[in-house]
C-alpha cells in the first residue's frame, strides 16, 4: 500500500449547474452587392452599412436598404452577411451564399449560430424559401420570408407552399424614407431589438415573448394597401390565419402576426416554438458535463433542470414544470435514460373579445332618479 504523507486535499461538486439561455440574435443574410468567396462579419447593423457605403453602394441597393432597416430599428447584434453576385444567374448565386451560411457555425473565424435568417426580396422564390427553410430547421432558427405578393389570393397561393414552424411569412415591401425597403429586414431588426429587451431595456427573456404589435421605426407606408379593421373580417385577418404577417397602421406603423405555416396548431405560435428551442438547447449545453459520467450524477441533472423551470415559473415566463425520469424510455442496464420535463410557456393574447350587452336590468335606476327630484 502507497501511503499520501501529509496532508492532502480535493475538491468536488454536488450542485446543480447554471442553465444560461443565451439572448443574443444573430441575423444571417444573403443578398447581392459585390461578390465575396466568404463571410463578412458585422458587430452591428451600422457596421455593415458603414462597410458597404465604403465600397460603393449607394443608398438605392437592396444590400444598403437592408442594413439601414435593421439599424432604424436601434438594434444592435452581430451580423454574418455573405454578399452574392448580381445579375441573370442571382438566384443560383443566392442558393450557394445560403449553402456556404449553413457552414458559419463551423467556421473558426464566426462560430456563430444565426437565429435569423433573410434573403431581402429575393426570398419571394419559392426554392430560395424552401433553402431558408432547411437552414432554419438545423439552426433552430427562424426564416423571415418577404410575401411581395401583388394580391391577397397570390400571397395566400404563395403561403400553401409552406408547413414549417421556422419560417415567418411577411407581407410585401414597406415605405422608409421615401423608398420601399424589404420587410424581411425590418422584422429581423424588430425581434433581435425585442429579444434584447426593447424599450424596456435588458430582458433576459425577451426571446419568448411574441413580436406582433411592435412599433416598426422608419416606416410609413407599405407598397400594397392591406384592408385592415377591428372587430370583423379583413384581408390581414385572413392573411394571419394563413400563417402571412403584416406591418399595418393602428396607432402607428405595427407588427401584425407572429404566426408559422406549421401544420400543428400548437407549433404555429412563433414565440412558443422559439422559447422551447431555446430551453432545449440550454438544457443540453448546461449538461453535457455528465455524459459517460456515473449514473448516479443523474441526481444533479434533475436538480440543474428543477432549478432552471423553477425559476422561469418564478419569473412568470413558463407555467408550471414536471420533470422525471422515464422508465419506458430508459436502459439502466445500457446507461440510456431519458428525462422528460412537461411544462407550458406564458402564451399570448391573441384574440381579446368585449360583448357589449344592452339590458333593462336597470330602469328602476332611473325612475328613482326622476322621483328623487
Amino acid at each position: 500500500m502507497n501511503l499520501n504523507f501529509g496532508i492532502n486535499g480535493g475538491i468536488s461538486v454536488e450542485a446543480a449547474r447554471p442553465v444560461i439561455v443565451d439572448s443574443t440574435t444573430p441575423i444571417g443574410i444573403v443578398v447581392p452587392f459585390k461578390e465575396t468567396a466568404d463571410f463578412v462579419v458585422f458587430n452591428s447593423p451600422k457596421e455593415m452599412k458603414d462597410f458597404l457605403l465604403e465600397n460603393g453602394a449607394t443608398d438605392d441597393e437592396l444590400a444598403y436598404k437592408s442594413a439601414n432597416a435593421m439599424e432604424l430599428q436601434n438594434v444592435n447584434t452581430k451580423i454574418v452577411a455573405v454578399f452574392v453576385k448580381d445579375g441573370d444567374s442571382v438566384k443560383d448565386s443566392i442558393l450557394e451564399g445560403l449553402d456556404l451560411l449553413k457552414t458559419a457555425t463551423q467556421n473558426e473565424r464566426i462560430l456563430t449560430t444565426p437565429d435569423i435568417i433573410i434573403v431581402p426580396n429575393y426570398s419571394y422564390d419559392i426554392d430560395i424559401a424552401a433553402k431558408m427553410d432547411s437552414i432554419a430547421s438545423k439552426f433552430k432558427a427562424t426564416a423571415i420570408v418577404d410575401v411581395n405578393a401583388k394580391n391577397e389570393a397570390e400571397a395566400l397561393n404563395f403561403a400553401r407552399n409552406f408547413g414549417s414552424r421556422f419560417l415567418l411569412l411577411y407581407n410585401g415591401q414597406s415605405k422608409v424614407e421615401g423608398k420601399l425597403y424589404p420587410t424581411s429586414a425590418l422584422i429581423a431588426g424588430v425581434i433581435a431589438y425585442w429579444d434584447a429587451g426593447g424599450d424596456n431595456g435588458y430582458d433576459e427573456f425577451g426571446y419568448a415573448r411574441s413580436h406582433s404589435n411592435r412599433i416598426v421605426k422608419g416606416v410609413s407606408g407599405s407598397e400594397r394597401a392591406i384592408e385592415y379593421f377591428d372587430g370583423v373580417d379583413c384581408e390581414a385577418r385572413r392573411l394571419r390565419q394563413n400563417g402571412i404577417s403584416s406591418i399595418l397602421r393602428d396607432v402607428g406603423w405595427r407588427t401584425y402576426g407572429f404566426e408559422t405555416t406549421d401544420i400543428n396548431p400548437i407549433w404555429q405560435s412563433l414565440e412558443r416554438v422559439r422559447t422551447f428551442y431555446r430551453w432545449l438547447e440550454a438544457i443540453i449545453q448546461a449538461n453535457k458535463w455528465a455524459r459517460d459520467r456515473s449514473a448516479d450524477q443523474l441526481v444533479w441533472v434533475k436538480k440543474t433542470c428543477s432549478e432552471f423551470f423553477r425559476k422561469l415559473t418564478g419569473a412568470k415566463i413558463a407555467l408550471g414544470y414536471e420533470i422525471y425520469l422515464d422508465e419506458y424510455r430508459s436502459d439502466v442496464t445500457a446507461g440510456k435514460f431519458t428525462f422528460a420535463i412537461r411544462t407550458s410557456n406564458i402564451p399570448s393574447i391573441r384574440e381579446l373579445n368585449f360583448e357589449l350587452v344592452f339590458t333593462d336590468d336597470y330602469n328602476d335606476v332611473f325612475i328613482e332618479w326622476i322621483n328623487s327630484i
